[in-house]
């Protein structure tokens, strides 16, 4: 065949067309030549073509021919005695083919037959560069196809050579247009172009209507025909037919013939191999194996060693290896999903590891922290002391002692509560209700604040408001306690602190406090759950300064004094200074502590929760892949036959893994935010008792959670990789025979 050359530029259009001409011209020198000069003996011809003149062929009418830009180039064939032995040191030895020596011209309609197991698709297979031969050579389109690198090999699967196989070998989660696009996906060519192509094939077909159809749910002749639409996909020059009509009707068998001899007509040289003579009777030329050796019944004209080039292929874009790959994933929902989970509950258990570091940093490091009970010491008078609380002065003392940041006492009285102007929702008591009356600690010194059921916390240390319990708002005659909120109430102590003895501190000159309610808490904040209420520390001090002097009351301000220490660690020396002076003292360090070891059990017990499941996560990934390669072997031939290299191979399965991976990793920060939010909430109900304020002890990051995706990524990309290599490695004509 004659060498034709292609001038930068030309693709369509009149320049095609001259193009083309100069092709035909240049083949039909090379036939004459060949057959004046053929002795009998297989010696390659080499045929010079001096330049042709521009022939400008005319162009059919469009409704003559829609289909004109089906073919390539022409491929020739020649096999100079070639064998192929099977078997290894440990297994059986097999000659499927012996010394065959065979020429096929481009153009020609070939025709192999014989019985099974005579070597047929082993030939074929060395023609389609799917095998290579044991010893001999094997040259298509000029190409010695025994001695290419497998790269080389699947650009000439992929740009010469189309294989139509007696099962098909669809793939049959794909839709029908898919698969007629598979080539093309395997060229790199883009999505709109690859669909325009893959209709226009199913047109020739006669299957435009099933274009969306899944591949599986065709009838055997249909599907048949999907098959030689995508052995067309993209314009071959060889086709090569494995028993087309084995697994057809008659009728479905003739239309299929039909189209291979209109291939043929068009320029496609073909390749037949069958077991039937009456198939066989289609072709120009008949060659019959008998034991691995060819014998012609009518010998062939020789063919060239050399073709018109072609441009190197692009190769599949990565969006495409992605939605393949992925595509793959999803036909195994349940073994992909609990391969997914295990990722996740990885990933879910690192992220909380990490969400609960930073957020205890951050809470050690909060100045709520720094104000709350976790750096409070408690003072209270020994058991035995002639007035059992503490006066001015001993605060003062106590305020002085080193690593003291603040220091302030608890005062308490007891009295009666009265409405001023009693509102509609308040129905009036027969008698004023007694209670206790507290002072807060200050605002500025502590958070150790109470939680509030309505309403809002006095707005300084001096402003005359108060916090009723629910229990005095309902002694009031109030229905529901937050309808106190907002009205005056009148307090007048009894005695000046919550133990009511004769003896100490008794009011012989009230004094009335008149409060404005601004917010309602619990009973539980105050001793013993007695009614009462919580007033501005400043307010209550100097409420009971007021009742001091015209009652005569000597000492007995502060039932306990709260000494609040400069840091964390001082606390504990704090104590033991406290205890040397004579009182009593109590800490929350202890309470603390237990805390922050049962988050240090929780934090280990995550580690190794993780590193379990992300371990099972890998072995599982690994084992999903290696099913994924044996349940899909015969898929990766069929994508090695088309023309896909090990590198697509290779990508495809890495893809999978790295969409699993990618799946759990999503799933797992998503739980680990919910759960993080769950162990907020719980921490908060667990340590309302040393502060009023909330921490999130587990602090979720953005950057974290991203970078807990991206390990997860990659950890199912490493355990994917030998997978995909064992895939990659897959020898396609074995591969094909696998069921």
């Amino acid at each position: 065949m004659a060498t034709a050359v292609t001038e930068p530029g030309e693709s369509s259009g009149p320049k095609r067309r001259r193009r083309r001409a100069r092709r035909e011209v240049a083949a039909a020198a090379a036939a004459s030549s060949a057959e004046n000069g053929h002795n009998g003996q297989t010696t390659p011809v080499a045929v010079l073509v001096e330049p042709v003149p521009a022939i400008e062929a005319p162009a059919p009418p469009p409704d003559q021919d829609e289909f004109q830009d089906l073919l390539g180039q022409a491929v020739g064939l020649r096999l100079d005695a070639v064998s192929r032995e099977f078997g290894g040191r440990d297994e059986m030895h097999v000659a499927a083919l012996r010394n065959v020596t065979l020429d096929i011209g481009p153009c020609e309609f070939v025709a192999i037959i014989g019985p099974s197991g005579c070597g047929k698709s082993t030939l074929l297979s060395l023609m389609g560069g799917l095998d290579r031969p044991s010893s001999g050579h094997v040259y298509g389109a000029g190409l010695p196809l025994g001695e290419l690198p497998d790269r080389d090999l699947s650009d000439y699967r992929l740009q010469r050579v189309s294989t139509i196989f007696q099962t098909f070998n669809l793939i049959p989660s794909m839709t029908v247009e898919d698969n007629v696009a598979l080539p093309l996906t395997l060229a790199g060519v883009e999505l709109e172009d690859r669909r325009k192509r893959a209709r226009h094939l199913l047109a020739l077909v006669g299957l435009e209507k099933r274009a969306r159809a899944r591949a599986g749910r065709l009838s055997g002749g249909e599907q048949q025909k999907v098959a030689v639409a995508r052995a067309l996909a993209n314009r071959p020059g060889l086709i090569l037919a494995d028993e087309p009509t084995g697994s057809l009707d008659s009728a479905a068998g003739e239309v299929v013939l039909d189209l291979l001899q209109d291939l043929n007509r068009r320029g496609a040289t073909v390749v037949l191999v069958t077991h039937d003579p009456e198939v066989a009777r289609h072709a120009r030329r008949v060659v019959r194996m008998i034991d691995g050796q060819a014998i012609e019944l009518d010998a062939g004209r020789p063919t060239v060693r050399s073709q018109e080039p072609v441009d190197p292929p692009a190769r599949m874009h990565w969006r495409d290896t992605v939605k393949v790959g992925l595509g793959s994933a999803g036909r195994r929902p349940l073994r992909t999903g609990l391969t997914t989970m295990g990722v996740a509950i990885g990933i879910a258990a690192l992220s909380l590891i990490v969400a609960l570091a930073g957020g205890l940093q951050q809470a050690l490091d909060a100045p709520a922290l720094a104000t709350s009970q976790v750096h409070q010491v408690a003072v209270y008078p020994v058991a035995d002391a002639r007035i059992p609380a503490f006066d001015a002065a001993t605060l003062a003392t106590l305020g002085r002692l080193p690593h003291v940041r603040a220091a302030w006492g608890q005062i308490g009285m007891t009295g009666t509560f009265a409405v001023n102007a009693p509102s509609a929702g308040a129905a009036k008591p027969a008698a004023p209700p007694t209670g206790e009356l507290l002072s807060l600690p200050p605002l500025g010194s502590s958070s150790t604040l109470p939680s509030l059921a309505a309403g809002r916390m006095p707005r300084s240390d001096a402003a005359t408001e108060v916090l009723l319990t629910d229990s005095e708002a309902v002694a009031m005659g109030y229905r529901s306690p937050s309808g106190a909120i907002g009205t005056q109430v009148k307090f007048i102590a009894d005695y000046g602190d919550l133990v009511a003895a004769s003896s100490r501190n008794k009011v012989a000159k009230p004094v009335e406090l008149n409060l404005l309610v601004v917010g309602i808490v619990s009973g539980n904040y105050m001793p013993a759950g007695a009614p009462g209420a919580l007033a501005p520390y400043g307010v209550v001090r100097s409420y009971w300064s007021a009742l001091a002097q015209p009652n005569g009351w000597k000492g007995g301000e502060y039932s306990s004094v709260t000494l609040l220490a400069d840091s964390g660690l001082s606390v504990e020396t704090l104590r033991q200074r406290v205890e040397s002076l004579g009182f009593q003292s109590q800490t929350f360090g202890d309470q603390f502590r237990n805390f922050e070891d049962l988050l240090g059990k929780l934090r280990v017990a995550l580690l190794g929760l993780a590193l379990v499941a992300l371990l099972l996560a890998c072995l599982g990934i690994a084992n999903t892949m290696y099913t994924a390669v044996l349940e899909r072997t015969k898929e990766i031939g069929v994508l090695k036959a088309l023309g896909a290299r090990s590198r697509d191979v290779l990508l495809l399965f890495i893809a999978e893994a790295a969409g699993i991976g990618l799946a759990g990793g999503l799933v797992g920060a998503i739980v680990a935010v919910g759960l993080a939010r769950l162990g907020n909430s719980a921490v908060d109900r667990l340590t309302q008792s040393i502060t009023s304020t909330t921490f999130d002890v587990f602090r979720t990051d953005v950057a974290v959670l991203l970078i807990a995706v991206i390990i997860a990524v990659i950890l199912s990309t490493i355990s994917g990789l030998l997978p995909a290599l064992r895939a990659a490695r897959q020898d396609p004509s074995r591969a094909l025979r696998h069921e």
